[in-house]
């Protein structure tokens, strides 16, 4: 074992025992707090049971406000089946879910424990937001081009996965059925949900101009225009959309996927968390498609054995 071989490990060890460590800590800290319901799927939960109830989703109040939902009616109408169970069931069912996620987005139980060091994914994990989720629709799409069906669900969300579009119809052509196809289907959702609901869609795009104006605030707030959210969104959206496109002409996949896995209407420290899946875009790793095409070519390999 070379001086290299021993550091990495050693760094290893050293990441399993403080990313345990801060997990743990982590943990007990959520179940002291309300048992553990979370900063966001309650706002999702609460909108689910106004959509059962028939009840107003938006207000027009600050963007810290406890239990504000800002996602399109959409949601909170596939989210109501969840909003029958106990609030802080659901707060773990969907803590569990972004566990998972990040399982995914890492590539084994040992790196999620030590990606656990890098404090906005247990931040994550403590509020249960859907970042991790959309983060790993996106690394997904970039893998497997069946992930492009869920592409415009999770833009959906937080609008950055759209950035990947580009990626995907240059470099990988065999997804651009599967985004047409899936970009369909959910705007014929979007119609459904219309119909079912004008009143909300309509009140969306009010609370919409309303955030788009009020001041961004909130802790871990990251802004580059306090005055208006809008703009603020507008200036990053358009910055990561150049560092996607550039990812496209130059086959950096793993810019790319951090352009827009990260890439959201509010920005906060805890946004940052997707970007511990660059792990596995490293030189030699299981880059995006390589599933595929090792499949593949054990299929290939499979034929001509059998031809033989």
């Amino acid at each position: 074992m070379n001086a290299r071989q021993s550091a990495t490990r050693l760094l290893v060890a050293a990441g399993l025992v403080l990313g345990g460590a801060l997990a743990l800590d982590s943990l007990v800290t959520i179940l002291g707090d309300n048992g553990g319901m979370g900063y966001d799927t309650p706002s999702y939960w609460q909108a689910g049971k106004n959509v059962l109830n028939a009840a107003p989703l938006y207000r027009q109040v600050s963007y810290s406000t406890l239990g504000l939902y800002t996602y399109p009616p959409l949601f909170a109408q596939l989210f109501a089946p969840f909003a029958l169970l106990p609030e802080v069931l659901v707060g773990w069912v969907s803590r569990t879910f972004g566990l998972l996620c990040l399982r995914y987005l890492t590539g084994s139980w040992k790196a999620t424990l030590v990606a656990c060091v890098f404090l906005p994914v247990l931040i994550e994990l403590s509020i249960a937001n859907v970042t991790l989720e959309v983060a790993a629709c996106v690394l997904f799409a970039m893998r497997d081009r069946r992930g492009a069906y869920l592409l415009p669900w999770a833009a959906m969300l937080k609008f950055g996965p759209a950035l990947i579009v580009p990626y995907l119809w240059v470099r990988k052509r065999d997804a651009r059925r599967p985004l047409v196809i899936g970009t369909l289907i959910f705007l014929a959702a979007c119609g459904v949900s219309i119909l079912v609901d004008p009143r909300g869609w309509t009140d969306y795009v009010n609370m919409l101009r309303f955030q788009n104006a009020a001041a961004l605030s909130g802790q871990e707030v990251i802004h580059l225009i306090p005055s208006g959210g809008g703009l603020d969104f507008a200036i990053r959206f358009g910055i990561a959309g150049l560092a996607a496109l550039f990812a496209a002409y130059a086959r950096r996949d793993w810019l790319a996927y951090a352009a827009a896995a990260i890439t959201c209407p509010v920005m906060a420290i805890s946004r940052f968390a997707p970007l511990v899946a660059l792990w596995r875009f490293r030189p030699g790793a299981d880059r995006p498609g390589a599933e595929r095409s090792e499949a593949a070519s054990r299929t290939d390999a499979a034929a001509g054995a059998a031809a033989r």
